[in-house]
């Protein structure tokens, strides 16, 4: 199954549930990986590079989220 035929599947309800769940978890931890932008070890880095990710994925389903401050430069 190609990336692009994930979301074709869902119903919308299901679409949804997934996009309000990504943003909790999203909101639920952007201290945390604020707290951590400065660490640079490869866990930290593996961190922020995740949220990123996530945040990216969660704009090109139409929710904007604002960066932690110590994430901004990184995104």
């Amino acid at each position: 199954m190609s990336p692009g035929d994930l979301t074709t599947n869902l119903t919308a309800r299901e679409l949804e549930a997934l996009r309000g769940a990504a943003v909790w978890y999203a909101k639920y931890h952007a201290s945390g990986v604020e707290a951590g932008a400065g660490d640079g070890s490869a866990l930290a880095v593996a961190e922020r590079e995740e949220y990123l990710d996530l945040v990216a994925a969660l704009r090109k389903l139409g929710v904007r989220l604002r960066l932690p401050d110590g994430l901004s430069q990184a995104a």
